[in-house]
């Protein structure tokens, strides 16, 4: 599924004064390409296309990931089992499937749940695909992305939604329309 993406991912991907320079697409509010950026340069108020996945694990419990108290945006909460930019030229689900594997070590199906138009308080402007699956087994955490992994059952999840400001605003979204079955204020 994944193993197949590094060679792929070496021809999108640039080393420029030994720096990495990841290319994405703007798009507009039809999701219709506009034209390619250095995601080191996307202006807020540029569309752009993100993924978020949820993973459940046997028990049915949902794997969240807190965010790095050092990420510039939304430090210190919850979000989506992974997510990010989708990469120039690349569709929603491979996107999806390279991020879980980058950010968790994780291969499984991943299913498509919907794709939403998000305008952020901090100004930012995303298509947002969500997609979900199950997996059992070991997840490796990238420490500087990450502060931990935890699996929550749907339960404590519905109780800790009640107060949106511990959660990325994309993932409590995710997890009140498509996971715990809660309706959207």
């Amino acid at each position: 599924m994944v193993r197949g993406y590094f060679l792929t991912r070496l021809i999108k991907v640039k080393l420029l004064n030994n720096k990495i320079v990841e290319y994405i697409d703007v798009v507009d509010r039809n999701d219709e390409f506009v034209k390619t950026i250095d995601r080191a340069n996307h202006m807020d108020d540029e569309i752009v296309r993100v993924t978020g996945f949820f993973i459940l694990n046997k028990e049915d419990k949902v794997l969240l990931q807190l965010r790095s108290v050092n990420k510039k945006r939304y430090p210190n909460r919850w979000d989506c089992t992974g997510g990010g930019h989708v990469e120039s030229g690349e569709d929603y689900l491979v996107s999806a499937q390279r991020e879980l594997f980058e950010e968790a070590g994780i291969e499984t199906e991943l299913k498509f749940l919907d794709k939403v138009f998000f305008e952020l308080d901090d100004g930012r402007k995303h298509f947002n695909a969500y997609f979900i699956g199950t997996f059992d087994g070991d997840i490796k955490i990238d420490l500087n992305e990450v502060s931990q992994v935890r699996a929550f059952s749907k339960q404590e999840l519905r109780e800790m939604v009640k107060d949106e400001s511990k959660f990325h605003p994309e993932c409590v979204y995710g997890l009140k329309k498509y996971v715990l079955d809660v309706t959207q204020r």
